[in-house]
């Protein structure tokens, strides 16, 4: 055989095979497609709403109410709580088509499940229907056993007023057991290294210091200069403790809101009336300077971390005591 009819030989052979690889990747692709429609309409559902605008969980003798007004959540008892948006959005997609994990034939009584009386409710309103409450009852045990700590995630659960009962994963109840604070949208500091910071303030016993970093030549180098003047007199003979302040300043994160609303009157009881430190720094981000000030006040009685304060913010958070003390105790 030729050189020439060799290879138009090969040429076809390859031909070939990618016509046969294409056509098993297509008949694989449609075998996935078929399976996975094949599963979701085996899929049984608790709820099939419509879009959710209210949500109001019951545990205990604890409720919470959410209203959805033009796409934005809101705490129902007051709408300048800052919401978590995304955490009320995924919590009414689930609500409104809520998958079982196994439906139950023939149940018996609703007490059997703990759903005649149950503790945790949640109403659920939509814009075309009336609204429904999803009750949610004991956890399920496991099969041939009376240990619960030996059960699956699962709890059983129905929509009061009727009989049909299911049994559902357990994120529900474990959304149940949290508190409005674990709904809000926490504030945050700006995410920069020490090197991004440029300018810092710190008034600590009714003295403030303040501090500038400059670029001193062509090659990046930098110097700090005390009183935000950069005269020669003002520079600091060694950058070590401004880039190691700096660097503290940039490892504060707010961890937790504990008040979202604080009065002038409850601001002494975090120590934020007189603050331990007050303290702005200006960092270079993304093009431009952002200022922030914090103040910084008592320890938590858990010893766990310092309340603090964005200077024009009415919250109260809480940042963590390693990262603080690391601040506070800055050498400059």
């Amino acid at each position: 055989m030729s050189q020439s009819k060799k290879i138009s030989f090969a040429a076809a052979t390859l031909l070939v095979l990618c016509a046969a690889y294409a056509g098993l990747t297509w008949q694989q692709k449609q075998s996935a497609g078929r399976a996975l429609q094949e599963a979701e309409s085996a899929r049984v559902y608790v709820t099939d709403f419509g879009d959710v605008t209210g949500i109001a969980i019951e545990n205990g003798d604890a409720r919470l109410d959410f209203v959805e007004d033009n796409g934005t959540w809101y705490y129902a008892q007051d709408r300048d709580c800052p919401i978590r948006q995304t955490t009320l959005t995924n919590l009414a997609d689930q609500l409104a088509a809520l998958p079982a994990t196994r439906k139950l034939e023939n149940a018996d009584e609703l007490a059997s499940y703990g759903l005649a009386d149950p503790k945790i409710r949640f109403e659920i309103t939509t814009g075309q229907q009336t609204p429904a409450t999803l009750l949610i009852g004991n956890q399920v045990k496991a099969a041939g056993s009376s240990d619960i700590d030996q059960a699956p995630e699962e709890y059983y659960a129905c929509i009061s007023g009727g009989s049909q009962v299911y049994t559902i994963d357990s994120s529900l109840a474990e959304t149940a057991g949290k508190g409005l604070y674990d709904f809000i949208q926490t504030e945050s500091l700006p995410t920069v290294s020490g090197a991004d910071i440029r300018d810092i303030a710190i008034t600590k016993e009714e003295t403030t210091s303040h501090f500038v970093k400059k670029e001193v030549d062509g090659q990046g180098n930098i110097a700090w200069y005390r009183d935000a003047a950069d005269t020669e007199a003002n520079r600091l003979p060694d950058n070590s403790q401004l880039n190691n302040l700096a660097q503290a300043v940039s490892g504060l994160s707010i961890r937790s809101c504990v008040n979202y609303n604080a009065t002038d009157e409850e601001l002494g009881s975090y120590g934020l009336e007189t603050p331990v430190m007050t303290l702005t720094w200006t960092c270079r981000k993304d093009g431009k300077d952002i200022t922030t000030t914090l103040l910084i006040g008592s320890m938590n009685p858990e010893g766990t971390g310092y309340y603090v304060k964005l200077k024009d913010s009415k919250a109260v958070n809480l940042a963590g005591k390693e990262n603080v003390d690391k601040v506070l105790n800055a050498e400059y």
